[in-house]
């Protein structure tokens, strides 16, 4: 059985192994920093923090059967709070014209921004690969697992969500933004000033240029990547566009990745979740395999937990008594059921 659930310290080493296929800024492959992001998570989950905007939830999807995590996603409650900004570069256009020359010129300008006031950030997403056309759709899954938790606790986390989406990279991790921009302003290779962003962001404050840079100037190998996906990241991107998310103009920093957007209630899978009491009966007959497939997520006795469950054509779930026990429920508990995209 497949089960989301909050990470626990027990899950470092299925983490590092994760982490170890993407590496970003949020997930790097540190085993230090790992632990830390783990023990930070498990306070999160559990309340201890006295301020609701350092919180950082880990979700895991863990295959009971294998006995080990398959796949990962974060949510950040604030990226931007006072004394940890966020950073991004605002793409923005400017139009020249010469009616002496008859020239006409369009051109896309950079322009570094901050904020201590910044919205929630989802990211994180890491999927084994042998689980990424899986039937009860993995990625779809760990993605909307977070809009579960968001919406069983709206209170905790800011009106406006945000995406970062990876940049394409070429051979050998090199960035091209990062070699034609960052890198002339900082010292850095695109590694280890990601890396060290994820610590302190203070470099990026005194070093970088705060005046509009002109894309213009970059070779055109450079500007063609700016504000797109890596192609890793586009069926992430097509789940989060399907339930409202729209890209902001504004990039990454580091690799010129496009960071998406949308208003935390309109975001379809939490306007849309419903909540229902699970009833006593679970016979019911078979399910066709061709089902709409849902989400049902509970707070019961095991804590946050989550699964994939068939849909009938009503939109009501079929929980089996496998899947109750595995989210910690019984008949009369509450749940809620998001439909997956």
């Amino acid at each position: 059985m497949l089960i989301l659930r909050p990470i626990e310290t027990g899950d470092l080493d299925s983490l590092l192994e994760l982490a170890r296929s993407l590496d970003s800024v949020n997930l790097p492959a540190e085993r230090d920093f790992l632990e830390e992001r783990i023990a930070h998570s498990v306070r999160s989950f559990a309340g201890q923090h006295s301020d609701w905007r350092e919180n950082i939830f880990l979700f895991v999807l863990e295959d009971t059967n294998a006995g080990r995590c398959v796949g990962t996603s974060m949510i950040i409650a604030k990226h931007g709070r006072p004394g940890k900004p966020y950073f991004w570069l605002a793409q923005t256009s400017e139009e020249r014209r010469s009616h002496g020359l008859d020239q006409r010129f369009v051109h896309q300008k950079l322009q570094l921004h901050s904020t201590e006031d910044g919205p929630t950030e989802i990211g994180g997403i890491i999927l084994e690969p042998s689980y990424r056309r899986h039937k009860y759709k993995c990625g779809k899954a760990l993605s909307i697992v977070r809009f579960a938790y968001i919406s069983l606790h709206p209170e905790n986390f800011e009106r406006e969500v945000i995406a970062e989406m990876l940049s394409p990279f070429d051979e050998g991790g090199r960035n091209r933004l990062w070699e034609a921009f960052g890198a002339k302003f900082t010292g850095l290779p695109f590694r280890e000033a990601d890396h060290l962003s994820s610590r302190n962001k203070q470099f990026i404050a005194d070093l970088f240029p705060r005046d509009p840079v002109y894309v213009t100037l970059f070779p055109e190998k450079v500007q063609e990547v700016i504000g797109q996906p890596n192609e890793t990241a586009v069926a992430a991107l097509r789940i989060l566009e399907k339930l409202g998310f729209r890209y902001l103009n504004q990039v990454d920093p580091f690799d010129g990745g496009p960071y998406y957007g949308a208003a935390r209630d309109a975001i379809a899978s939490v306007r849309d979740r419903r909540q229902l009491v699970l009833p006593g009966d679970t016979t019911r007959h078979e399910i066709a395999s061709d089902n709409a497939l849902g989400l049902v997520a509970a707070e019961g006795r095991l804590g946050f937990r989550a699964t994939v469950v068939p849909l009938d054509e009503e939109g009501a779930p079929f929980v089996s008594r496998d899947s109750r026990e595995a989210l910690g429920v019984t008949a009369g508990d509450r749940v809620t059921v998001t439909p997956l995209p």
